[in-house]
């Protein structure tokens, strides 16, 4: 009887470890377009994003008629009208999982950094200010896959913070939320932390000519801030292999009106299919933010 029971429960479990290796992930395949994402399980909540078909996003918790997705840089609810609920079959294997570590990028090491420089130990201390470009109800452009560059900036403005902290650097963020910023706000801020450089970071599009890309314009305002831009348009160029489209003097408000180190940076093209691919990739946008390092790595160190 024993022995019976033992086989019994061997059996049983190697039938509970084969299963144990498919799950089924649920997730919401967006139908609504600028469907609104809430911080919470019903429309009391504040918006703080909004998501277009034919995006799909992992879901995370089920509250009646809400489904709490996974975003790029925070999760959110929606209402289950305006979203199609799908299974994925994923196989969980220890094969699987160290793909999974291999295509993840992490912020840059070091000894990553020390192939263009010796040492990044003089971005400790820095103060840098990123501002995401437009947000709210300013979605700015709007990509060749409907993607708002409000969401682009603010998903790139959050790799590049996290990677700067890596290195040492006091980083503040014009807005952290989708919501609206107005120019002056961007500046005053900017002039409250006493930044050693200010950063403005948009993308470009031109619809009529889908096939331009490239780094649209790397821009400054004040002489003394030519030498910042072109050490970050060249840090950015080399590490991306994007097309140069040039460093360019403009009267832009958030430069004229910041008294500190300013630039506004142009990282791509929403109009252009494929470019706009490359910023749903964090890979990407590493490698992106690594350039941008290295240019103020050379410009604390010229």
């Amino acid at each position: 009887m024993k022995k019976k029971l033992l086989f019994m429960l061997f059996i049983s479990s190697i039938i509970i470890f084969s299963m144990s290796c498919y799950l089924y992930a649920k997730q919401a395949q967006i139908e609504g377009e600028n469907l609104n994402v809430r911080n919470g399980p019903g429309t009391e909540y504040e918006v703080i994003a909004q998501v277009n078909p034919p995006d799909t996003y992992r879901i995370i918790e089920e509250v009646d008629e809400w489904i709490k997705i996974e975003l790029a840089t925070e999760n959110g609810w929606i209402h289950k009208d305006y979203a199609q609920i799908v299974e994925k079959e994923m196989q969980e294997s220890e094969e699987n999982e160290k793909s999974t570590t291999t295509t993840q990028a992490s912020p840059p090491t070091t000894s990553e950094i020390k192939d263009f420089h010796s040492s990044v130990s003089d971005l400790n201390g820095k103060i840098i200010v990123i501002d995401p470009g437009h947000g709210g109800i300013d979605v700015g452009a709007i990509g060749a896959s409907c993607g708002y560059e409000s969401n682009y900036t603010l998903k790139t403005s959050f790799v590049l913070k996290e990677m700067l902290e890596a290195h040492g650097a006091k980083v503040y963020l014009t807005r952290n939320k989708n919501y609206y910023v107005s120019l002056t706000s961007r500046t005053t801020y900017s002039g409250s932390k006493f930044p050693d450089v200010f950063l403005s970071l948009h993308y470009n599009s031109t619809p009529e000519l889908p096939d331009v890309k490239g780094v649209g314009g790397t821009y400054y305002y004040s002489d003394t801030d030519q030498s910042l831009a072109k050490y970050v348009h060249k840090g950015i160029l080399s590490q991306t292999g994007m097309n140069d489209r040039g460093v360019v003097q403009e009267d832009l408000q958030v430069l004229r009106m910041n008294h500190r180190p300013s630039l506004l940076l142009e990282l791509g093209f929403l109009s252009n299919r494929e470019e706009e691919s490359h910023l749903r990739s964090n890979v990407f946008l590493e490698s992106m933010s690594r350039g941008i390092i290295m240019g103020l790595y050379d410009y604390f160190n010229k």
